[in-house]
């Protein structure tokens, strides 16, 4: 019968190889840590425009009524008045508590299908 080999030594080159790739991932993050931020030289132009995002806030009253910025629009208005809404914009939601959970549906469906992700509900604090 062959007799095994005795192992004399633990081959320490992987442990080497992987805190190297440790120590290089710990710089970096923590450069970004300390500064806050990533700092990026931006390409300069000459003519551009600065697009502001716009706030619009939604009220749902109990009585099925529909607000766009404290304006009454008609249930019906509202894809209409949703078709100028971009991407970037905020809406925020404030729905009377005995308000009908379908118009709020109905509300966030319509922003869904335009594809507004930034949506907010206005709450009180309770106290």
């Amino acid at each position: 019968m062959r007799a095994l080999k005795k192992v004399e030594g633990i081959n320490v080159v992987p442990l080497i190889d992987i805190m190297l790739v440790l120590l290089t991932i710990v710089m970096t993050v923590s450069s970004f840590i300390a500064l806050g931020k990533i700092e990026i030289s931006l390409p300069q132009a000459t003519n551009f425009s600065k697009v502001e995002p716009k706030f619009y806030e939604i009220g749902i009253t109990a009585d099925h009524q529909f607000f766009i910025n404290n304006e009454f629009t008609p249930r019906d208005e509202l894809s209409v008045k949703f078709d100028s809404l971009t991407k970037d914009d905020s809406v925020a939601i404030s729905a009377d508590k005995m308000a009908a959970y379908e118009d709020f549906i109905y509300v966030i469906d319509l922003l869904k299908s335009k594809e507004i992700e930034k949506i907010g509900m206005v709450v009180n604090k309770n106290e």
